[in-house]
């Protein structure tokens, strides 16, 4: 059993310009419909300030998966990665190859 199945949990689906973010709460429910951000440090800020006001509601830190996309995840990996949050990088064709499979 997945040590992820009761957490608070972040995608984001990572393209060159911005990103896509959905959160999941420890239950499994959606925390609310996916939003955008930009890929500057104010899109960037407003999800900290997102994940932020989350982890109080649900006294859990986040834990986020980023799409690897080339280069473009690396700046929203480590300014999440420099504000204490912990996250993983996924190969997409991993990913791609486990939605095939259900």
């Amino acid at each position: 059993m997945s040590k992820f199945i009761n957490a608070f949990v972040v995608g984001i689906d990572v393209s060159s310009e911005f990103s896509v973010v959905a959160m999941l709460e420890p239950s499994g429910s959606l925390i609310r419909k996916p939003f955008r951000i930009d890929h500057n440090p104010a899109g960037f800020n407003k999800l900290l300030q997102i994940l932020k006001k989350e982890e109080e509601r649900l006294k859990q830190k986040p834990i986020y998966f980023v799409e690897s996309t080339g280069i473009f995840h690396l700046p929203l990996f480590f300014f999440l990665r420099s504000n204490d949050l912990k996250g993983f990088v996924l190969n997409p064709l991993c990913v791609h190859s486990i939605k095939i499979l259900t």
